[in-house]
């Protein structure tokens, strides 16, 4: 005779709780056990979701993580970590959606989610320009350079370029800031001040900066954390 699993009924309530009272009526770690069930189909998953926290941190930073420190997680095999990548992939393209689609970017603060979960959690400094057009409707965005730990090679000619071939009328700078502290230092204000200058000239805007890390953002613009 088959043996009865008793692991279906606790992951059947966990998914009925989830379409009944929402997100809100989980701790993290619950929310991250069930997310485990797809990928590990005949596990209890509640121990490798309490690891992961307690590795990482915070269900963020689990997302954050790339494969192979996953990998590292007792638990974890390629499929999982794949499937966590995946999940946190189609999380920014939903933030990543929500900006392309906005009527307009008026302030920092709506833009400030979806460069930080894109960008913040990068291990070398990057430097992605968002192109806006003449409505400050997003019409393209792209990773321009990769640096080190704590430097970003900045290239305007590159940045000015792309604004022309996008027909873009403004633009905003983002980089991160691997270290964790958001806060600018003397060389963001003197490329930004730089590109300002330059852009200008072709009747482009630099609308901002922004500088993330995983859990932060700030904008030189209003020179506050988002």
């Amino acid at each position: 005779m088959r043996k009865k699993d008793h692991r279906h009924g606790p992951r059947s309530r966990l998914r009925e709780r989830l379409v009944k009272a929402g997100r809100k009526a989980f701790a993290d770690y619950e929310l991250l056990e069930l997310l485990l069930t797809y990928a590990i189909p005949r596990k209890d998953t509640k121990p490798t979701a309490k690891s992961l926290l307690k590795r990482f941190g915070s269900l963020a930073a689990v997302l954050d993580q790339p494969r192979e420190r996953l990998l590292e997680v007792e638990g974890i095999g390629p499929q999982t970590s794949t499937f966590l990548f995946a999940t946190r992939e189609f999380i920014v393209r939903y933030l990543e959606q929500e900006v392309e689609y906005a009527k307009s970017i008026s302030s920092p603060e709506d833009i400030a989610e979806f460069v930080r979960i894109h960008l913040g959690s990068a291990p070398r400094e990057c430097l992605m320009i968002l192109y806006l057009n003449d409505a400050n409707r997003l019409s393209y965005h792209f990773t321009v350079t990769e640096g080190t730990v704590d430097r970003a090679p900045f290239y305007p000619r590159e940045i000015l370029k792309t604004a022309f071939l996008r027909d873009a009328t403004g633009l905003i700078m983002v980089h991160n800031h691997p270290s964790g502290d958001p806060v600018p230092s003397e060389n963001d204000h003197k490329i930004t001040q730089r590109l300002e200058k330059l852009a200008a000239e072709f009747d482009i805007k630099v609308h901002d900066h922004l500088i993330v890390t995983p859990n932060k953002a700030f904008s030189l613009k209003t020179g506050k954390l988002l």
